[in-house]
């Protein structure tokens, strides 16, 4: 017997975070936006607070994915950040290409992303 996800394309995997929300909050984080719009009351700053660190905590890793399309220097969130952007214009594009490449995401390693044992 085998279970299969399907995963909100608005949402980030398993958190109750909004891509377009992330994305411009990640853009403000890495000064290349201006942020949500409107701008987050309490709780949704916490989210978007936390998913912030856990993709700081990410940057080996994410770097690791993103081999040459980003440039070797790239050592913090705020420039894989914007590197990740320029590579792929969206999260959502950002999303696909861990996803499909590496069977990974932005802010963890998830089961369902990973091919299933044959």
């Amino acid at each position: 017997m085998r279970t299969v996800s399907v995963l909100p394309a608005d949402l980030l995997p398993y958190r109750h975070v909004h891509v377009a929300r992330f994305e411009a909050f990640a853009d403000r984080r890495a000064e290349v936006g201006q942020g949500p719009d409107p701008p987050p009351g309490a709780p949704e700053a916490a989210s978007l607070l936390r998913a912030w660190a856990r993709f700081a905590e990410r940057i080996d890793a994410l770097r690791g994915c993103f081999g040459q399309l980003i440039a070797s220097g790239v050592r913090d969130a705020k420039h894989l950040w914007s590197a990740m952007r320029q590579a792929k214009q969206s999260l959502g594009g950002i999303l696909l290409f861990l996803a499909r490449s590496h069977n990974t995401s932005l802010l963890a390693d998830y089961q369902c992303l990973r091919p299933s044992p044959s």
